[in-house]
């Protein structure tokens, strides 16, 4: 199972990496979304509010990517650093973020992503040690 899941991660952060967020629409109606505390309108989102949470994410940037730093093994989870880089619309400026979210996958297919600001956080709610 484990490898199913790494090889989902991996696929949707090769879309991410390219801009295409498409993959999200793909999330059924009980995926759940936890945001890193320290976003905009920072919560929990689930189904509908979860795709459009990110939806509305992803239109506040142009060129928006997000490229996987690390990805960690933790059996039905999948511990990914992060890197975001875009430019907030209505802006010259580029920016960048970097987060870690943990994934929860049944059959290979995500059902809650939880945002981190840093790897402890993560690791800790993947089950995994420094």
């Amino acid at each position: 199972m484990s490898q199913e899941n790494l090889e989902a991660v991996r696929a949707l952060y090769e879309q991410f990496s390219r801009g295409d967020f498409s993959a999200i629409e793909r999330f059924g109606d009980d995926f759940e979304f936890v945001t890193s505390p320290d976003v905009p309108d920072a919560g929990t989102y689930r189904g509908e509010a979860a795709r459009r949470w990110v939806r509305a994410w992803v239109g506040s940037f142009e060129q928006l990517v997000v490229e996987p730093m690390t990805i960690l093994d933790a059996g039905d989870k999948v511990a990914v650093e992060i890197v975001q880089r875009g430019r907030p619309r209505g802006s010259t400026a580029d920016v960048e973020g970097r987060w870690w979210f943990v994934h929860t996958l049944h059959d290979g297919t995500p059902i809650r992503t939880e945002g981190f600001p840093d790897r402890a956080q993560a690791l800790e709610a993947a089950g995994l040690r420094e």
